[in-house]
């Protein structure tokens, strides 16, 4: 058992972390849901008072109409309320309507007056229980259920005459209690409010009380149903249900607006056993609302309501399965150490041979091309001439092959050396494409720029390897061209030397693994030769000197290789 306690012990804190982050979770979620919830409950309430605020503006602009003419007709007031176009920019809104505030025995005279504007049967629809009355003379759309409010009297109701004289009194947009619109058919009827905004003959001269109570000349007004305009604005807000009241009693009969058809709000508050409930009052227009919200079954995400439960399940399955991978590691501990151990003495005795090959490889292949060379001075023919050159390149190549596997051992190993000093930048650049020209005469290689003034401090034999070797490459990759173009540029502390070759490109693929040890790009000709190796050599030369090897390329468009050095 000694053997499995590390299993039983990953099994164990498994499990415990996978119980501790379900609760964690869980209060995490609940505290995300509460802020969530009182981010919508805000947004509902500012909501409601920005669209109540609208309809004081549509209002205002009402009483600006009075305002700045001497009188304002039937005619007059139909062509301003039509270009509000209230159906379409303010739904929800019932009509638009003014009221003329008059003494009881003027009745007979506003009569007359409106049945001589078009209107031969109005009359004045009051209890007549007061002295003052505020009949309606003006209401738009004049059309189906704002035709019952034409000429109502609605300083003779109770609720309706308070939310004038607080509007006559303080000049301020007043909004009435909970009522019954006039506009209300047998059907489908809805509590309702009015909000008040005062127009006073000179409007001036309002500044106090005395003077506003004398200049009144009546009320611009709108009548809402509370369930069609309250729907329009929660409309967003499914997720939520909500309750409305007139007052700060939650009672059914001061019920405003209800989102849907259930009734638990008010036993939710009673019991207080909802995590999630609001339960506030706001004014509005110098009238109370009582707002009660509750999140619906669709609060939230689905998945996030789940999320510590899935936590718990996915946690409890992880702690059985590492548990049992465990048990499986441990049984195979040891033949794992072994195998890892074999890989690498084989990698090492790889690197190995490679470094012993190489140079026992060195030795005859230098007799070799001795002898080739002494045979060439002979006095050959042409055929046997030839022979002896071919022989002598396939040894050159061979040699170049043997000194990458040397530069790639001594890589792997960390010995390769660097005889650092300064050296002219000029020097690098020339005498490198003078080597590369006389190997390769079947291509130009093109100097583009100036080569700046300046020295680098490194390895310039093994920085001419690396540049060298950009330029070969480019040469063989690029069979069917005869050009390749060299510039040097300096920016920001760094020299950039660029090889820009017409051949046969890279493909996007290929350019994330050209730089690694012994990798070939696919696609490549068999006559193009080769063991992937002259550019991790080169890419690890530059590295070396704090810079670095960059490419652009397209396939059949050709190859830009940019070695980028820093200099001082």
């Amino acid at each position: 058992m000694k053997n499995y306690y590390p299993a039983i012990l990953i099994f164990v804190s498994l499990v415990t972390f996978t119980f501790y982050t379900y609760h964690e979770l869980a209060a995490t979620r609940n505290a995300r849901r509460e802020k969530l919830f009182e981010q919508r409950v805000s947004r509902v309430t500012e909501l409601l008072r920005k669209q109540i605020i609208d309809y004081v503006q549509i209002l205002k602009g009402c009483q600006a109409l009075f305002h700045a003419s001497d009188s304002v007709t039937a005619d007059d007031w139909k062509e301003y309320v039509e270009t509000l176009s209230l159906s379409m920019d303010y739904p929800g809104i019932q009509a638009v309507a003014y009221a003329e505030y008059i003494d009881k025995s003027f009745i007979p005279a506003i009569e007359s007056d409106v049945r001589r504007g078009g209107y031969p049967e109005f009359k004045v629809k009051s209890n007549f229980q007061s002295d003052k009355l505020t009949p309606i003379i003006f209401i738009e759309p004049f059309t189906g259920r704002n035709l019952r409010a034409f000429g109502y009297d609605m300083y003779s109701e109770t609720r309706r005459r308070e939310a004038i004289d607080r509007a006559l009194i303080t000049g301020q947009p007043a909004l009435t209690r909970r009522v019954i619109l006039v506009q209300e058919t047998e059907e489908n009827i809805q509590p309702g409010f009015l909000l008040y905004l005062p127009i006073y003959r000179n409007h001036e001269a309002t500044l106090t009380k005395q003077h506003r109570k004398k200049n009144i000349k009546g009320f611009v007004y709108s009548p809402f149903r509370a369930n069609d305009l309250m729907q329009v604005v929660f409309s967003r807000f499914t997720d939520l249900h909500i309750e409305i009241y007139d007052g700060n009693i939650a009672a059914s009969q001061n019920l405003l607006f209800k989102s849907d058809t259930g009734v638990y709000a008010l036993k939710a508050i009673k019991r207080r056993k909802r995590s999630l409930l609001s339960d506030s009052t706001t004014y509005i227009a110098g009238t109370q609302w009582r707002m009660i919200v509750l999140p619906t079954d669709t609060f939230g995400s689905t998945v996030e309501s789940r999320e510590p439960a899935l936590i718990l399940a996915f946690g409890l399955s992880i702690s059985v399965l590492l548990a049992i991978l465990s048990i499986h590691i441990i049984r195979n501990k040891t033949r794992a150490v072994e195998d890892l151990q074999l890989s690498r003495e084989i990698e090492r005795k790889k690197d190995e041979f490679i470094s012993i090959a190489s140079h026992e490889l060195k030795t005859p292949l230098t007799s070799i091309k001795a002898y080739l060379q002494l045979l060439e001075r002979g006095d050959l023919k042409n055929n046997e001439y030839n022979f002896v050159k071919k022989s002598l390149a396939q040894i050159k190549k061979l040699n170049n092959l043997i000194a990458d596997l040397l530069d790639v051992s001594k890589i792997q190993a960390g010995s390769l050396q660097l005889n650092l000093g300064d050296f002219p930048l000029k020097e690098l650049i020339y005498e490198s494409i003078e080597a590369v020209g006389h190997m390769y005469s079947s291509h130009e290689i093109v100097l583009e720029s100036e080569v700046p003034e300046i020295n680098l401090h490194g390895d310039k034999f093994r920085l001419e390897q690396a540049l060298t070797n950009l330029l070969i490459n480019g040469i063989k990759y690029s069979p069917r061209s005869t050009k390749i173009s060299v510039s040097a540029t300096l920016d920001n502390n760094e020299v950039q030397i660029k090889v820009k070759d017409s051949g046969i490109g890279i493909s996007t693929e290929s350019q994330g693994r050209i730089f690694e040890k012994f990798y070939r790009a696919e696609g490549l000709s068999s006559n193009l030769s080769g063991l992937g190796m002259g550019l991790f050599i080169s890419n690890e030369i530059v590295g070396r000197h704090n810079g670095r090897i960059a490419v652009i390329s397209e396939v059949n468009k050709g190859s830009v290789f940019i070695i980028k050095l820093p200099y001082s």
